[in-house]
């Protein structure tokens, strides 16, 4: 572990060494044996702090427990940090951190600028001992907090001045604080235009592994739907029935882009998403993201394939938690017609994105083929017209 030291205070020492020698010398000269003592045990005790800051801090090192906490706003967790020391004993010592403010610490009066969080926890350890430090943090905002600064500062044993450490290597340790999830109460449809797994009281396709009963035979049902067990003891031809069901897959689509450039906006789409995938883990329906953010890999945009449950779930919330404004965007329409175009498209699709004559156009064509639900801010009246237009025209959720 690399640490950049810092010597503060230590000309005065020196200096004071030099006096405090000469002086030793003369008052041995002018047999002054008494005096000449009091100038031998201050230059011993300059001596001696000057030895021990030549070698205090070079032999610690610490580890995080741990690769990185994961919060919720609001919840509480321990920074915990695993000290050891090699060398001479450390005390009175502050360790300094800094950390970004998507955690803060739970003390009061706690230094906060530029988007930093400025911690200062007293500090001490013995030779050849290890330590464990406890920094109690709460999630404050959804982000990623990592920390940027690591300073060891350790003052004087006597008089002023202090050796200061800073780490010079990168901690990597992250602190994600995921987005606020809300209970949703609507209905996400599926559609009947695919065969799948769920059940679907309109649908064209059947399981014919679920059935659920018989009825009277018609002209138009095939021969080996017959239930003849059933026609027998019914006395005339009865049909099997089975279970309708449908694909219940979706896709949910996030633009970043903000309309009025307002970060509360950014905010509210992103909550708004992670909602939507809560939804679809409680009613176990696969689902699949995609955000408009530039990336580097062969699909430009972010995209997280189609999965189901628990595991999808906190996938999408990491992703949420890492999302950042600062991120380059690419135009929302580029990535839907991308999407169509390499067939990634479910039958059920939510746009989280504020409205655009593009858009709006856009949807009306997918609507003659796909089950569109766009969740839009509404901004003075016009999203509640836009969904009555859209129920009234296309007979789909908007």
């Amino acid at each position: 572990m690399t640490w950049i030291r810092y010597e503060n205070g230590f000309k005065w020492i020196y200096n004071g060494m030099i006096i405090t020698f000469t002086l030793f010398l003369f008052s041995f000269i002018l047999g002054q044996e008494l005096l000449g003592a009091c100038f031998g045990a201050v230059f011993a005790m300059l001596g001696f702090q000057n030895y021990y800051f030549s070698k205090v801090g070079k032999e610690v090192t610490f580890q995080l427990q741990g690769k990185g906490n994961r919060y919720l706003v609001g919840d509480e967790e321990e920074l915990v940090f695993l000290f050891e020391n090699g060398g001479v004993p450390i005390w009175n010592g502050t360790l300094k951190l800094s950390i970004e403010d998507a955690v803060a610490p739970r003390e009061d009066n706690i230094k906060h600028f530029s988007g930093i969080y400025d911690i200062s926890v007293p500090f001490a350890i013995g030779q050849n001992k290890r330590i464990e430090l406890r920094i109690p943090l709460e999630g404050k905002k959804r982000g990623l907090s990592r920390i940027t600064r690591v300073i060891l500062e350790i003052p004087h044993l006597f008089g002023d001045g202090s050796v200061m450490m800073e780490l010079n290597e990168p901690v990597r340790f992250e602190n994600l604080v995921y987005p606020k999830v809300k209970k949703r109460e609507d209905h996400l449809q599926s559609s009947p235009f695919r065969p799948g797994e769920f059940d679907q009281r309109r649908s064209l396709y059947q399981d014919v592994f679920q059935p659920i009963g018989t009825r009277d035979y018609v002209p138009t049902d095939r021969f080996d739907q017959i239930h003849w067990t059933a026609s027998a003891r019914m006395q005339k031809l009865q049909t099997k029935q089975f279970l309708p069901v449908s694909d219940r897959t979706v896709i949910l689509l996030l633009n970043v882009i903000e309309k009025d450039h307002r970060s509360q906006e950014f905010e509210e789409k992103v909550e708004r998403l992670a909602s939507y995938a809560e939804y679809c883990e409680s009613h176990n329906i696969p689902y699949s993201v995609a955000i408009n953010i530039h990336t580097f890999a062969s699909t430009p945009y972010f995209y997280l394939p189609n999965g189901i449950g628990k595991v999808q779930f906190l996938r999408t919330l990491e992703t949420l938690a890492r999302l950042s404004e600062k991120h380059a965007k690419m135009p929302f329409e580029t990535m839907l017609l991308n999407l169509e175009s390499k067939g990634k498209l479910p039958d059920t699709i939510v746009m989280i994105s504020h409205e655009s004559p593009k858009i709006k156009a856009l949807i009306k064509n997918w609507s003659k083929k796909y089950v569109v639900k766009l969740d839009a801010i509404a901004e003075k009246g016009d999203d509640e017209e836009w969904n009555k237009e859209q129920l009234d025209e296309t007979g789909t959720d908007s």
